[in-house]
């Protein structure tokens, strides 16, 4: 078994999975995992594709999606390289509350790409 990456978390109400996979119309390579209880809809992207041609909201939201989907990658791509663990722990709690209460630790440590033993120290140091 390979090493567990928790590249994003979703908290309802959210649309899921990997957008790329969604425009590129390629296998999902990393599998989506629920860690609590909810109910999921799923929904099938040709006959959304059918439905957004005559409809100019419907297109306008899937284009609100693309652009939340982008903007959330690159705010975690550049937290990822210019803050230190505890700063990003910190905004996982603040994007995120409650969330760290309902899952195992290893999840959140994977999330912010530190060992599961430093997650504990940065939380051991805060009030």
């Amino acid at each position: 078994m390979g090493k567990e990456y928790n590249k994003t978390f979703f908290t309802a109400p959210a649309i899921i999975g990997s957008y790329v996979s969604l425009i590129s119309k390629e296998k999902n390579r990393l599998p989506q995992q629920a860690l609590t209880n909810c109910v999921i809809w799923r929904l099938n992207y040709n006959v959304i594709e059918k439905l957004s041609d005559n409809n100019y909201e419907l297109e306008r939201l899937r284009r609100k999606i693309a652009e939340h989907f982008f903007v959330g990658n690159e705010k975690k791509q550049l937290e990822m390289a210019l803050l230190e663990a505890k700063e990003r722990y910190l905004i996982f709690r603040k994007e995120h509350p409650g969330v760290e209460d309902i899952i195992a630790q290893y999840h959140i440590a994977s999330y912010l790409g530190i060992s599961p033993t430093q997650l504990s120290r940065i939380r051991q140091k805060l009030p």
